[in-house]
């Protein structure tokens, strides 16, 4: 005991002189949890079928979205964002085009544009038309053979009084008429309510029954036998193609460039592009009808109180800015300005020496029982 006692002396060098602390056992103490902050992401474990989090300091800097090496802002996931990424394949070829492709494509389409300009020949206005007369004659054929669908069993046969009168006043317009390749045909469809007439490129003419007490005789009937006609003469069926082709990509593009309803893009373009072209295509067809009537030796200011009947029996009209048909007013005023030329025309071709024997198909009409 003693030597054990001298041992602790000489070895304890300095020790103090304190008793020493009795020796105690390392214990585990729970730490408090400091604040978390959690982030959107969150990773579902299939396994053990419980969410875990991605925990993340008070104290460290917090950006959600960090930025790549491209400049370009990117989603915890790793995907670029891009501001196109679920329209269709189109629209995200034209986001990922630079300001020289787009001065590449504006080039082209205005050189397309400038290149299919030609010249109404009867009239000499210009105009952008990109569909050839042979494409025309197609889609003539095919609406043509949709409506005889549509019109089967309400279309008079040839032998009636009402298809006659209507076959000889279209058999003296049509040399005054140059259209090729035309295969002329009258149908009359019986509908006394609808006061209609329309001719398909090819010569296909269609005149509603409704019409007739408004044309009241040959002359009256000339006058719109002789507009429908000037529509296919002057190939509006296929300016109008052209024009909604334009109108679509404008459209598109005032959409995509703009970022607004398609809906609302092309209700603008058609009060601005739209109905202007339809009123100019209607008001020439007035011009070059007249022209063709007189040619055929009727009387050219039938198309005048043709009209004037026609504002008679209208109903209330829209605005003009929002028809596609100038009013009636207006075209009487067109047709009273042209009437000089139709005179002289009506003179050289000798019709002043012509006598006239004009059915009443007013008359014809009352008689018939429908």
């Amino acid at each position: 005991m003693f030597r054990s006692r001298v041992t602790q002396i000489l070895f304890s060098g300095f020790a103090p002189a304190t008793a020493p602390k009795p020796f105690l056992r390392a214990q585990r103490i729970p730490s408090v949890p400091s604040p978390q902050i959690t982030t959107r992401s969150a990773r579902f474990s299939n396994s053990s079928r419980s969410w875990t989090t991605q925990s993340r300091s008070p104290f460290r800097p917090f950006r959600s979205q960090p930025f790549s090496t491209s400049g370009r802002r990117s989603f915890n996931n790793g995907q670029n964002y891009k501001r196109f990424n679920n329209a269709p394949p189109l629209i995200q070829l034209l986001s990922r085009l630079q300001p020289h492709h787009y001065m590449m494509i504006g080039l082209g389409g205005g050189l397309f544009y400038v290149y299919n300009i030609e010249t109404v020949e009867m009239s000499g206005r210009k105009r952008f038309n990109c569909i050839s007369a042979s494409r025309e004659l197609k889609v003539g054929k095919k609406e043509y053979q949709e409506l005889m669908a549509e019109l089967q069993g309400r279309i008079l046969p040839e032998n009636h009084p009402l298809s006659i009168n209507v076959t000889r006043v279209l058999e003296r317009l049509i040399p005054a008429a140059p259209i090729e390749n035309a295969e002329w045909k009258v149908h009359v469809i019986n509908d006394p309510n609808q006061a209609n007439a329309f001719v398909l490129p090819g010569g296909k003419v269609f005149v509603f029954t409704g019409m007739l007490p408004i044309c009241q005789d040959e002359d009256g009937l000339a006058a719109v036998l002789g507009h429908e006609i000037a529509h296919v003469v002057a190939h509006h069926p296929a300016e109008r193609m052209s024009n909604n082709g334009i109108s679509l990509v404008l459209a598109f593009v005032t959409s995509f460039l703009f970022d607004i309803s398609g809906q609302l893009s092309s209700l603008l373009l058609s009060l601005a592009y739209g109905l202007p072209n339809s009123r100019s295509q209607e008001s020439e067809a007035d011009e070059i009808g007249l022209m063709i009537m007189s040619k055929a030796c009727f009387n050219p200011e039938a198309a005048v109180k043709l009209w004037d009947r026609m504002n008679q029996t209208a109903e209330s009209q829209p605005p003009q800015f929002l028809s596609t048909h100038p009013s009636n007013s207006d075209r009487m005023e067109s047709l009273r300005m042209s009437m000089y030329k139709a005179e002289s025309i009506y003179e050289d071709s000798g019709c002043h020496v012509l006598g006239s024997f004009v059915p009443d198909f007013e008359r014809a009409s009352s008689n018939y029982r429908w």
